[in-house]
This record gives C-alpha cells, structure tokens and sequence, in this order.
C-alpha cells in the first residue's frame, strides 16, 4: 500500500497496550453515529467525490488533499485507488458509543473485513472516529488496534466483559477537533525528510505546516507540500532535552528530492548538522532546487 493510501481511509494501526452520555442514550448515538459512517462508506464504495466531501470532517478532507498533491497524485481521483475498501461493521460488537463536546466515537470487537483474503481477516479492535460540523456528525477516520499479543484481552471480549481500555485517556474522545491545517501548494517535485534527534526536542516547518517534535529518535516524513523549482527552505526549533544514558546529543536533518519510481533512492538536497558545541534555538536553512 503507498504510504497515503491508508491515510485515505484514515486508517492505522496500533498493538493494544466520564462518558458525555449517559447509558441509555449509547444506542441513539450510535444509530447517529453509524449513519454518518455509513454516508462515508457509501461515497467511497460508488468512487462520488463530492458526496465523499459532505460526508468527511474538513480537517480530514484538508490533511488527504494536502498528501495526496505532496505525493504528486491527483486529487481527488487519488482518494478512490487502493484496493482497501471501508470496514465492513456487520458482524462486530459494539463496545462503546461515546461522545464529547464535538468529538466521538464507536468501538467495536470482532474479525475486522476490509476487503483482504480471508485467512488475513483477524479479531481486532475497530475505532471509528467522528467531528461535528454546524450540528451535524461527520465520519472522520478510523483506527485498528491490533490483538495479536493479547490473548486474554480476547479471551475477556469473546467473554462479553468490558474492557478496562475503554476507561482510559487513548479510549476517550478529545472533546474538540484540531484546526484544518492550511492548503498546501501543489510541489514540482515529492519530498522526503530523516530527522535525527537525540539529546534535543526538535520540531520542524516546512511549507507552513508544523511537525510533531522528535525527541531522542529517528524520524521520517514525506514532506507537505514538497520541494518546487527555486528556492525553498525549512526551520528546525530545538531544545536541549536529558541525553540517554550512556548516548550523545546527536541532531542532523536530510531533505530528499524523491523519485517517481519508489525502486529508485531519493536525491538528497539538504544535509544539515548541529555543531558539536551544541544547537542554536531556532535555524532556518535554505534548500535551492534545479
């Protein structure tokens, strides 16, 4: 699967490590709830980009549209090409209907079908998650928690009991949805980043979007927005953070001009390193295309 395709369904994986309504309101939710996914479902399955549009939150609809034009794909025909279809929620257990201020979701156990061969179907845990936009529920993405290394908590599930996950923070909805982020421009050339971090907390921006902080690890990103011919440039934010034990403050970005054909190693436009004397605040670094 290329690396956005799975974004496009809003999908991730993840190995398992107050409700705002009261019980007997969990089924009206989720009547509500489900229909708005299925909206969704239904725009993706027929390949119509504008009941797709309607039926996603604008945060999602902003974040797709901004890697499938950094992928040096068509939007949104791009939307539409994988082979992944919407999972199936006939056969599953709902676990929880939960919402918070503008934010909610639908939990549910069972053998999760997303159009794969049947022997790769698996019992797992299918998070689905919405936003409400001007008084309306729309579907906003999906999350598969994988049970693979957990066998009693499958056991416990199959039992009927509730699981204790769905009392903590990763199980509870947020409340409020984030900000779309802004366009991106559409880039002559896809892009990539490895970002190595260790004894320092270091966010990068890069065409006017903001990267999560890399703190004492490795990071790689395909670029929003990517790199156009002339002149482009990226900032680094760093703070020094306690080194690991043993380690060294390390810090060095790379900035690859990427190829069409994913067989093929990038073209590295930038390398930069932080000086052995230690990194500054803040540096803005020049990145000039041909």
């Amino acid at each position: 699967m290329r690396p956005f395709l799975s974004l496009l369904l809003g999908l991730s994986l993840f190995q398992l490590c107050p409700h705002a309504y009261a019980q007997e309101d969990e089924a009206g939710l989720q009547a509500v709830l489900e229909k708005a996914y299925y909206k969704w479902s239904d725009a993706m399955q027929r390949k119509d980009a504008r009941a797709w549009a309607a039926s996603i939150t604008l945060y999602r609809q902003t974040v797709i549209r901004n890697m499938v034009v950094s992928e040096r794909q068509t939007f949104p025909d791009a939307v539409f090409a994988s082979d992944v279809q919407p999972p199936v929620l006939a056969g599953l257990r709902l676990l929880e209907a939960q919402a918070v201020g503008d934010t909610a979701h639908l939990v549910y156990f069972g053998r999760i079908d997303m159009g794969q061969d049947k022997e790769l179907i698996r019992e797992n845990l299918l998070k689905l998650k919405f936003g409400r936009e001007n008084g309306v529920w729309k579907y906003d993405s999906n999350r598969i928690s994988r049970l693979d290394s957990a066998p009693e908590v499958v056991k416990e599930l199959k039992a009927g009991k509730r699981p204790d996950f769905l009392d903590t923070p990763e199980y509870t909805p947020p409340g409020s949805m984030p900000s779309p982020p802004p366009l991106c421009r559409v880039p002559d050339y896809k892009a990539g980043s490895k970002l190595q971090s260790f004894g320092y907390e270091t966010t990068m921006s890069m065409n006017g979007i903001t990267y999560d902080p890399v703190r004492d690890g490795l990071d790689q990103q395909i670029l929003i927005g990517g790199l156009v011919n002339g002149h482009n440039e990226i900032t680094l934010h760093m703070k020094p953070v306690p080194k690991p034990e043993g380690g060294k403050a390390a810090l060095e970005i790379r900035i690859y001009k990427l190829s069409k054909d994913p067989a093929k190693p990038g073209a590295e436009v930038l390398r930069w390193q932080a000086p052995e004397s230690g990194a500054p605040a803040k540096v803005t670094l020049p990145i000039e295309v041909k």
